[in-house]
């Protein structure tokens, strides 16, 4: 796993500037600020099923978690042309069992996945939104949220959990679990 992850890194920093993927230079700090959180959010995954990362930019959280889970397989949607095209190459390089999509997530029909996952890119209930119409019964939902963020309650979706992890900065972790005879409604968050 290790190697896969170093070799995923090293892909990055050299794309970085050319995609414009991440001010970092150092290997160590992208480890610690990117990669480390990614795998972390592994702990509240099952070993098998199919991963969905919404937005998924550079590949983070998603490629991290497909290096750390290889019998997940990988949904990765990222609508930038360009991004996307060096996602595929991620997954070629690596030899990952992924597909990538780039289009809006929105603009998708049922992918049937098992996870989801994404970077903080919008309100818990948003992403939530997003990852309904695509999961299977019983799926999840892994997000890194703001230490100040407050659990949803939305339709087919039950909170968990919640979780400290200590991979780079500290950050907070919200679970949720799908299930389609939930009722509920967006919650408004602040």
């Amino acid at each position: 796993m290790e190697e896969g992850l170093q070799q995923y890194g090293a892909e990055v920093l050299r794309f970085r500037k050319a995609l414009n993927l991440t001010s970092i230079k150092n290997e160590t700090e992208f480890m610690s600020r990117f990669i480390e959180p990614s795998v972390a959010l592994a702990a509240w995954m099952p070993d098998h099923g199919r991963l969905l990362d919404i937005g998924s930019g550079m590949g983070v959280p998603g490629i991290p978690l497909l290096i750390a889970k290889p019998g997940l397989q990988g949904v990765l949607v990222e609508r930038r042309k360009k991004r996307a095209e060096f996602l595929r190459h991620l997954v070629r390089v690596l030899k990952l069992d992924a597909e990538v999509y780039d289009a809006d997530i929105n603009d998708l029909s049922h992918l049937g996945v098992d996870v989801c996952v994404a970077r903080a890119v919008t309100r818990i209930s948003g992403l939530l939104e997003m990852c309904s119409p695509h999961v299977n019964q019983g799926a999840v939902a892994v997000f890194p949220v703001p230490q100040d963020a407050r659990p949803v309650n939305l339709t087919g979706w039950e909170f968990k959990q919640k979780h400290m992890i200590h991979a780079g900065d500290t950050q907070q972790v919200y679970c949720y679990r799908y299930d389609h005879s939930i009722q509920g409604e967006v919650s408004r968050e602040t």
